[in-house]
């Protein structure tokens, strides 16, 4: 159990940190002229999903693992949310764990 809660707290670490550069490059080049004709959006869901893989791949090349497909899927889906941190914020993300968690949808 204690390996699994060091686990979350990296992975939630690593997802505050890629968001924060997503934030921070969406802010320098969102006016610059090729990045003015594209969405905010869809310029962080870009970023998002190109630094996730890319912290993904330079990780897994630094310990020495072999890549597999569905870690490269995973790493998409990881930018998914790294997106979404950086474009709402962890209190909407909260706010959807807890709807969607088991208990915490309420009876009405």
């Amino acid at each position: 159990m204690g390996e699994i809660t060091i686990n979350i707290t990296i992975i939630l670490a690593v997802i505050g940190v890629l968001a924060f550069f997503v934030s921070v490059i969406t802010e320098l080049l969102k006016n610059i002229w090729p990045f003015k004709a594209v969405p905010t959006d869809a310029f962080v869901l870009i970023l998002s999903i190109g630094l996730a893989v890319t912290a993904f791949v330079a990780y897994m090349q630094y310990v020495q693992q072999e890549i597999l497909w569905y870690m490269i899927l995973a790493a998409v889906m990881a930018g998914l949310i790294v997106a979404f941190v950086a474009m709402y914020g962890w209190e909407k993300l909260s706010e959807l764990w807890k709807r969607f968690s088991r208990g915490g949808i309420e009876n009405k």
